[in-house]
């Protein structure tokens, strides 16, 4: 059974040329379909004594802001659909009660990808919630310290078209793996050629 879910999440993340979106060795043991995002949300307003439990989630959003602080980056985001046809499209879909969550990123991300509406997903381990600034007030949201992310840039084609044969197309948005090097903390993120990739040919 547990052969059979590994061979579905791998065959799941693979991009249209087969290369995987993240490393082989970051996404294994990943909780993806099994995590439950909203429970995780809810248990950040209702503090528990019990020991925390941290959990290797892949998890999908939408970015709502962007907070750049000296040591890290913390993107607030509002869970999309694990779904990469759908992360891919600049939509203007709202899911009302949507988890909302902050996703600390100890690298960096060029600011044009950062854009309020862009599609990502997160590799990386859930933590204890804590406050975060939005609209002049803190809100206290559970929190996922991100080991990759996978941005695609869809507010930077949201109004641009091309016209083809069967009509207007909305152009495919650049997209980006961006992981932490497997080095002590401090260490510099980067973009291995391997795993970067620009626009999708088409899934």
């Amino acid at each position: 059974m547990r052969i059979i879910g590994l061979i579905a999440i791998s065959l799941w993340l693979g991009a249209c040329s087969g290369t995987p979106m993240f490393p082989p060795e970051v996404t294994k043991d990943v909780e993806a379909n099994s995590f439950d995002a909203k429970a995780w949300e809810q248990e950040a307003y209702q503090p528990s004594h019990t020991t925390f439990v941290p959990h290797k989630v892949e998890l999908a959003g939408e970015i709502i802001r962007v907070i750049q602080k000296s040591d890290r980056l913390v993107i607030l985001a509002e869970e999309r659909p694990l779904d990469t046809h759908l992360a891919s499209r600049s939509t203007n879909d709202q899911q009302n009660g949507a988890p909302w969550f902050a996703v600390t990123f100890e690298g960096s991300v060029e600011p044009r990808l950062l854009q309020t509406g862009n599609r990502l997903f997160i590799i990386g381990t859930t933590y204890r919630a804590g406050p975060e600034m939005f609209g002049g007030a803190p809100r206290v949201l559970p929190h996922l310290k991100a080991q990759c992310l996978h941005i695609w840039d869809t507010e930077g084609v949201k109004n641009k078209y091309w016209v083809s044969d069967s009509g207007s197309v909305q152009y495919k948005p650049e997209e980006r793996t961006i992981c932490l090097e497997n080095k002590p903390v401090g260490s510099s993120s980067m973009n291995s050629d391997r795993y970067v990739k620009h626009a999708l040919d088409g899934s």
